[in-house]
């Protein structure tokens, strides 16, 4: 299955990219998310793994495939957690509007999951996880940025 959302973020790029690079740093902007905490290695080095408490209570294990500080993106995956997926990978990635500078946020995934959960695993990841996450990274860059 694969799941795409984007959506423009009200933020100049490089204000973007320094909130959301560090991949224990989502605990900070995504309101599904109460604590991240890195099991071992660095916030940006591949094959870290993080341990991510829901707000509903759910844990999740990932782990940083790849990171690109040029592209303004990040790959990782799911070890273990609540959702009824399998093999999932998911990137973040976020590139510039100049018109604008805004930035679009595009989050996509691709995973197994059986064919009964497929319209529910849509919303969840779709709407709950990727919009919900970039809704909060842009309410959060608001209230930083305006003190």
């Amino acid at each position: 299955m694969h799941v795409f959302r984007s959506m423009i973020l009200d933020h100049p790029i490089d204000t973007v990219w320094a909130a959301a690079r560090a991949f224990d740093g989502v605990a900070h902007w995504n309101p599904g998310v109460v604590a991240a905490t890195l099991e071992h290695g660095a916030p940006t080095a591949t094959g870290t793994i993080r341990t991510l408490t829901a707000a509903d209570g759910s844990v999740f294990r990932e782990t940083l495939l790849a990171h690109s500080d040029a592209d303004r993106s990040y790959t990782y995956d799911i070890l273990a957690s609540a959702l009824p997926v399998a093999n999932y990978v998911s990137t973040h990635r976020f590139v510039p509007i100049t018109h604008t500078n805004q930035t679009l946020g595009i989050w996509y995934s691709d995973f197994d999951c059986a064919p009964g959960d497929a319209d529910a695993m849509e919303q969840v990841v779709g709407d709950a996880i990727y919009i919900g996450g970039m809704t909060g990274l842009n309410t959060y860059l608001k209230e930083t940025q305006n003190g």
